[in-house]
């Protein structure tokens, strides 16, 4: 398992707070950052392991504009 850092990005997609998940390979970090997004209230997320950017998201509206 490796171990990443899940970064909860506020609007101006600063650090708001973190998280950290442990993981098999990078795409279950991905679906699980997916998931921990989605129950949150921030708009957005970076996953990391150690210096490596794994995966970034940003909450989308109906319209499929990113949500601020």
């Amino acid at each position: 398992m490796h171990s990443y850092r899940c970064y909860f990005l506020d609007a101006a997609d600063h650090v708001a707070t973190t998280e950290f998940i442990a993981c098999a390979t990078d795409v279950q970090a991905q679906v699980r950052a997916d998931g921990l997004l989605a129950a949150s209230d921030y708009p957005g997320i970076e996953v990391w392991d150690h210096g490596r950017r794994v995966y970034r998201a940003r909450k989308v509206d109906a319209a499929g504009e990113p949500v601020a």
